[in-house]
């Protein structure tokens, strides 16, 4: 009589699972020309921008899209460079809204 072990299954978590779950959660937009870092908040839908430790403003988004504001400023101070997430990031955030309002 033999007996057959069968190997413990782990659950496998690729790369799309993790950056889904980092963007489930924040994410940094990007820095920009006066060197404040914008983190957009999703659990807040806000974004908070600092400079190292320092708060300098919370902005609420109230439903409107990361975009708008990443377009605000660029207009007003202008990006120096982004998040490694920020484009995937704000289309995830585009489409989670739009489907909200549909």
């Amino acid at each position: 009589m033999s007996t057959t072990n069968s190997a413990t299954q782990e659950r496998t978590v690729s790369l799309a699972d993790h950056l889904t779950n980092a963007l489930a959660r924040s994410f940094t937009l990007g820095i920009d020309a006066e060197g404040f870092t914008h983190h957009y908040f999703r659990p807040a839908d806000a974004v908070v921008v600092f400079d190292g430790r320092t708060l300098d403003h919370y902005q609420p988004l109230d439903g409107r899209p990361l975009r708008e504001w990443k377009s605000f400023v660029s207009q007003k101070r202008g990006w120096t460079s982004m998040g490694q997430l920020a484009h995937l990031g704000l289309r995830v955030d585009t489409e989670r809204k739009e489907a909200r309002r549909a």
